[in-house]
């Protein structure tokens, strides 16, 4: 992450042949100077318990997590090496079972990392109503630095210690793909866990979601959470009274949006809002950055960076950047899409932007979310806005429990019932049936298997934005924050854990 290193001297080049002088960087030195991340996630939480009528005792209950799992995975380099690798797995609540939480590859995976993701998971899940537990776990390596074979083996003996520790199942602990990861793991993770325990398990396949399709996966998950960003944006832009407050009109269209971040959710989240009028006027990767105030195709930068260029060397935009300057435009809304603490306390007073989506997993700061509250900015929090992947995975899950892919016993009586349908409306204009238009066609169609996982997406980021609102109101919130959705789900999971002791 660029706004977590020191770049001295940066040789910005830019198409237009202007030098931003005013371009700093945040060193990890002035970084590790705010809360760690599971700090970071306890005060919010602290901070929204203070509207709840919990006892202390009961909170400390919730708020730390159950358990921790830590392991040494051996792994024989392809050049004959042997090297001892930490991997870890953390559950942080059980009051709902199974759990659910990714699984990163990267560099930066450490303890209390996964504590702090895997009790964000916990709450996201009761944002949306999942019926899971938090959990989330990884192994600390650079996936850009070993072979497929070696990716392979990893995954494999990970997969096994988790089984044999209880921490992977699709009653226990279901993993998912998160960042360093992709369909390839999980297919392997869910291959390894078949192989040996699927003889005593009818639902193995279920023990992890993200899978290929062939392997148990569900249209839509790849995009699922840069949809499901689009969703909660789009939802709650449709409030009239909240966008007077912060001087923005309703509606996605004309919106000018910078994304931090262009992987698998910056890319969705800019293609969907692109696609419904909204303009991406910048993109901000770990090698650089371009702007255009005319716009950027986000087709077309996919296409660039698949290819393994470096952002910097995207010719077509009219600003381009070796240093991260676009994200510090002005803009209507800004997405950082990458990793924790992208927005602190020493870069929040010079972002540009009305609203603050969270599409990444905490990354705004509590300095930097009060700087700016402080300038009159929108925050949507990350617990709401990127829950569409794990919602999509609870589709998928679903499908592995039933054995049945979803509409597959209904599509054809839904054609044949808009047939006929639609031969009554024919015969009462006094026209003749006869074959059907293409147009016809496809309105007749029965929804395919992507069809219902977006309307199903789409159902529950509605309401679970409207249910956000009303808790913002209730407890006499100006603005949406991470307190605000803490203080209510907080409450939610008080009553599942009563439920269940």
């Amino acid at each position: 992450r660029l706004t977590c290193q020191r770049i001295k001297n940066a040789n910005v080049s830019l198409v237009s042949q202007q030098f931003n002088k005013s371009a700093t960087f945040c060193t990890s030195q002035q970084l590790d100077e705010e809360p760690r991340f599971l700090e970071m996630v306890k005060a919010y939480f602290d901070e929204a318990a203070q509207y709840t009528s919990i006892r202390k005792d009961k909170l400390e209950v919730y708020k730390n997590c159950n358990t921790v799992l830590k392991v040494m995975l051996p792994l024989r380099r392809d050049n004959g090496s042997i090297e001892f690798i930490p991997a870890y797995r953390a559950q942080h609540k059980h009051h709902r079972l199974p759990v659910k939480g990714g699984t990163r590859y990267s560099p930066h995976v450490e303890l209390q990392e996964v504590e702090a993701l895997s009790s964000l998971m916990t709450f996201k899940c009761a944002v949306v109503d999942l019926p899971y537990g938090g959990g989330k776990g990884g192994i600390r390596i650079d996936p850009r630095q070993y072979s497929a074979r070696e990716i392979e083996s990893l995954t494999r003996r990970y997969t096994l210690e988790l089984a044999k520790k209880g921490f992977i199942g699709a009653a226990i602990d279901v993993l998912g793909p998160d960042m360093g990861t992709t369909p390839r793991e999980m297919s392997i993770m869910k291959d390894t866990y078949q192989m040996f325990f699927g003889h005593l398990d009818i639902n193995a396949v279920g023990c992890v979601t993200g899978k290929s399709i062939s392997q148990g996966g569900i249209s839509g998950r790849v995009e699922s959470t840069g949809l499901g960003v689009f969703y909660g944006i789009r939802e709650l832009l449709k409030d009239e009274g909240l966008m007077h407050r912060y001087n923005l009109t309703t509606g996605v269209k004309g919106k000018r949006v910078i994304i931090q971040g262009f992987g698998n959710v910056g890319y969705w989240a800019a293609k969907f809002l692109t696609e419904s009028g909204a303009k991406v006027i910048g993109v901000v990767e770990y090698n650089g950055s371009i702007y255009d105030e005319n716009g950027i195709d986000p087709n077309d930068l996919n296409r660039f960076i698949q290819d393994k260029k470096p952002i910097f060397a995207y010719t077509k935009a009219k600003e381009v950047y070796k240093d991260d300057s676009a994200f510090y435009k002005e803009c209507d809304i800004l997405i950082p899409a990458a990793l924790e603490r992208a927005v602190n306390k020493y870069n929040a007073d010079r972002i540009q932007c009305k609203i603050l989506a969270e599409a990444a997993n905490g990354p705004t700061t509590i300095a930097g979310a009060e700087i700016l509250t402080n300038k009159n900015v929108l925050i949507l929090p990350d617990l709401l806005l990127n829950a569409g992947g794990v919602t999509v995975s609870y589709f998928e899950w679903l499908k592995n429990l039933e054995h049945v892919r979803p509409g597959r016993l209904i599509k054809k009586w839904e054609e044949k019932s808009k047939k006929n349908m639609l031969n009554v409306i024919y015969k009462l204009a006094g026209k003749q049936a006869g074959e059907f238009t293409a147009e016809e066609q496809e309105i007749i169609a029965g929804p395919s298997e992507k069809d219902i996982v977006y309307s199903g997406l789409e159902e529950v980021m509605s309401v679970a934005v409207e249910e956000t609102k009303d808790t913002a109101k209730s407890v006499s919130y100006t603005h949406l924050t991470l307190p605000t959705i803490y203080s209510v789900q907080i409450s939610v999971v008080a009553v599942s854990l009563k439920k269940k002791n």
